[in-house]
């Protein structure tokens, strides 16, 4: 599968969206991961993502409030991960001297726009969403994300028969002001394919080569959660804290695990 460009030109503007062309017969939430997990996980841009947690995305002007993360190409693209990621398809913020878009997918958090990212609940769908879009194995592909928010539950999936590969699933808070949390459990068929090589993948796919890397390994998702009968994850940590708001995700079957994440170093 090629790779799916971030940057897209056009109206004169510069347009940022982490989502995959859409078509009536594949009518769902595929999203192409491929976000920076070196960028991601540096301490000032933790703290970036959590101070845009204390105000609206929008400002008084109409436009993405002001942040650190819009003066580098890195701070944008992330941007774009976390608007796909909070707001519905159809709403967008302006933000920058650019005139840059970021536009909306998922719709996670559409209350984010007009008032700040308070509640613990969405915190946490936030969380999983943007702990998914990471790719440190410098590739860029299409995940298929389920979940039981409304918003994952209620467009449950494009040609799901093509998105076969088992992948991983991801829940935390990274908003917490205290103590912010991020884990992560793969497939078992992962385990299978890679043997005692599976936490080196996964630690490459989701940290890259960020020395400063928040992310907990639970090992196979079986061990650490429970599916309900719509096969949706409810997780448990090492800590004694339960996680509802947990994203599963799948990859086309067209990708084969040992492309996308080789279990050799």
């Amino acid at each position: 599968m090629t790779g799916f460009s971030l940057f897209i030109a056009g109206c004169g503007a510069e347009r940022h969206s982490g989502m995959s062309s859409r078509t009536e017969e594949q009518d769902a939430i595929i999203v192409m991961n491929g976000d920076d997990p070196a960028f991601f996980w540096r301490s000032a841009t933790q703290q970036a993502l959590r101070a845009l947690a204390e105000v609206p995305l929008e400002g008084s002007s109409g436009e993405l409030t002001d942040t650190p993360l819009l003066a580098s190409a890195e701070g944008r693209r992330l941007l774009s991960y976390m608007v796909l990621c909070a707001l519905p398809e159809g709403e967008a913020l302006r933000g920058g001297a650019a005139g840059i878009s970021f536009e909306g997918t998922v719709g996670l958090a559409p209350r984010w726009s007009s008032s700040p990212l308070d509640d613990v609940e969405t915190q946490r769908w936030m969380t999983a969403c943007l702990l998914q879009t990471l790719n440190g194995l410098s590739m860029e592909v299409e995940v298929r994300m389920t979940g039981s928010h409304q918003a994952l539950a209620g467009r449950p999936g494009a040609a799901p028969s093509e998105f076969t590969t088992p992948d991983a699933t991801m829940f935390g808070n990274l908003f917490h002001p205290d103590s912010p949390a991020a884990f992560a459990c793969v497939d078992n068929t992962d385990v299978a394919a890679c043997g005692v090589d599976w936490s080196g993948h996964s630690v490459r796919r989701i940290c890259g080569i960020s020395p400063t890397c928040g992310v907990t390994l639970l090992g196979p998702c079986s061990l650490a959660c429970a599916r309900d009968a719509d096969g949706h994850s409810t997780c448990d940590t090492p800590g004694g804290g339960r996680y509802v708001e947990a994203i599963t995700t799948s990859l086309h079957s067209s990708i084969s695990l040992d492309s996308f994440a080789p279990c050799s170093p």
